[in-house]
């Protein structure tokens, strides 16, 4: 994924103000990526999961309070990017059911609980329904937790401001620590 950032980085710098990212750290996925002209504004997040539940202390809390948590949203569901939608669409077609459930069990062994954010941009019945369905297959305990778009809207609108965001100046590499270490 940094290659696909940085390159989209490189289309944009010559009419770019400014280029914030809409990305936390998940899987590095921006560690290494560089705006040579204009530098880059990096909220301070783990994961997109701190998007949807407001605040990066929101996140610290849940995490505190449950660690073993799968978290799904709408776009997770509707793009079939929760357990069960990655099990049938991209794991059984390419090993067959039998080794794709044992894949997708082994890697989720250690969550306990699958829970839906909320963030009040859809009828969540529907969502609901399949967010069950992932919990009961995976025998995990299901909850829904309140979400906020704040952080959303902050990341799409500003302010950026040193409390939520970092700042990488013009040629500096996005690192792991930089990030790990705003959120300490």
């Amino acid at each position: 994924m940094p290659q696909l950032i940085q390159e989209e980085i490189e289309a944009a710098k010559e009419y770019a103000a400014q280029i914030v990212l809409g990305y936390g750290l998940c899987s590095n996925g921006i560690v290494g990526v560089k705006a040579p002209k204009q530098g880059l504004i990096v909220p301070k997040a783990h994961d997109c999961i701190t998007f949807f539940l407001g605040s990066h202390s929101a996140y610290n809390k849940v995490f505190r309070e449950r660690p073993g948590t799968y978290y799904l949203t709408l776009g997770w569901i509707a793009e079939k990017k929760d357990p069960l939608g990655s099990l049938e669409d991209t794991y059984v077609p390419r090993v067959g059911r039998e080794m794709a459930v044992w894949a997708l069990k082994e890697s989720l062994k250690n969550y306990t609980h699958i829970a839906l954010i909320d963030t009040k941009v859809s009828d969540l019945e529907p969502l609901r329904e399949r967010a069950l369905e992932n919990a009961r297959f995976l025998d995990m305990e299901y909850e829904e937790i309140a979400g906020r778009l704040d952080y959303l809207k902050k990341i799409i609108l500003g302010p950026y401001d040193k409390e939520d965001f970092l700042f990488f100046q013009p040629g500096e590499v996005v690192s792991q620590k930089a990030i790990l270490s705003s959120l300490d």
